[in-house]
């Protein structure tokens, strides 16, 4: 009984290694398998092709050289009435400038598509001639009179926007206006600050440090409120009143700011201040021979035309001295 219970013992672990072996050298040869495939799709990924393949880099488009004159005339809008008051001009009279503008040649850019060209990223043709049409404040006009003729005439500008005002009385345009014309590819939309305050005024009456924290706030909501609002990135500041210091150069660059205006009447060159871009600041006397005058770099280019005048040559002088005097005095409001 005890070698018969041998015998089978000794068949079990006989059979049990056979077995074993048997998986191990399936193991083995399966193994063997996977590396041999290995080798074989490593061998026809590094396997050598008849022709190198070529390598297609983009072509690099270098900017365009500007002529050593080349300028570019940025004009300073506010409102369009019929019955214009010192900062507005009647809606006739804001067509024959865009119709004199185009009639001469002049292409129509914003202030940030100048910024472009006049630092060498324009890409394209260079504009023969180029000027800007820019708006402050944000009245209801820039919607009603300017946008149809920008489309009217396939021109360009860029508005100001002062947020606080936005929506609050029925001469000011509606967040709705503003989306419509941004997303037009016609209008730029760039900050005026939140409420419009004149830095000058807040320099005499507030601290250093007080006067830093009221400007940079104006700076940074209104341009994060037009964005929000507008879905947007908003490039471009103006400051209230034209006027412009150090500090609020620093202020404008920090708050994340592309380009600043101002208003100075003298064209846009390649030498440029970017937190200090002048404007011409139009007005009810603004004729289109004041217009060209300026464009046009006249020595009668700070005069101020009244319709169907002719000036000769010495009062013109005498007017660009009284302006040139005026003008440094600060007796002018270019507001």
């Amino acid at each position: 009984m005890k070698l018969k219970t041998f015998v089978i013992v000794g068949w079990f672990l006989a059979f049990s290694a056979l077995i074993s072996a048997l998986f191990g050298a399936m193991r083995m040869t399966f193994e063997r398998l996977a590396i041999r495939r290995q080798e074989e799709a490593a061998k026809a990924v590094l396997k050598p092709v008849d022709k190198p393949v070529p390598i297609v880099s983009s072509p690099v488009i270098k900017p365009v050289p500007l002529p050593s004159d080349y300028a570019v005339f940025v004009l300073c809008y506010h409102d369009f009435q019929e019955k214009p008051s010192k900062w507005s001009i009647t809606p006739e009279r804001l067509e024959a400038h865009i119709q004199t503008l185009k009639a001469w040649g002049f292409s129509f850019l914003t202030v940030s598509e100048a910024v472009k060209l006049l630092k060498g990223r324009w890409q394209g043709n260079l504009p023969k001639r180029a000027v800007v049409i820019t708006v402050d404040d944000g009245f209801q006009s820039a919607y009603s009179v300017l946008f149809p003729l920008l489309k009217r005439y396939g021109a360009k500008a860029t508005l100001f926007i002062y947020t606080e005002w936005v929506g609050k009385s029925e001469g000011s345009l509606t967040w709705e206006q503003l989306r419509e014309m941004a997303q037009s590819g016609l209008v730029e939309i760039a900050s005026h600050t939140v409420t419009h305050a004149y830095p000058r005024n807040l320099k005499r009456k507030l601290t250093v440090e007080k006067y830093k924290r009221k400007m940079e706030w104006e700076f940074v909501q209104s341009k994060l409120e037009l964005e929000r609002r507008l879905g947007i990135k908003v490039e471009g500041l103006a400051y209230p009143g034209g006027f412009v210091d150090g500090t609020l150069k620093a202020l404008a660059q920090r708050a994340g700011y592309k380009w600043a205006a101002v208003i100075n009447p003298k064209p846009m060159t390649a030498n440029f201040d970017r937190y200090a871009i002048p404007r011409y600041g139009v007005s009810a006397e603004t004729t289109v021979a004041a217009l060209k005058a300026w464009v046009t770099r006249q020595p009668i280019l700070l005069a101020r035309l009244k319709d169907g005048a002719k000036p000769t040559l010495s009062n013109s002088k005498t007017k660009v001295r009284k302006f040139k005097r005026a003008y440094q005095t600060r007796k002018i409001n270019w507001r």
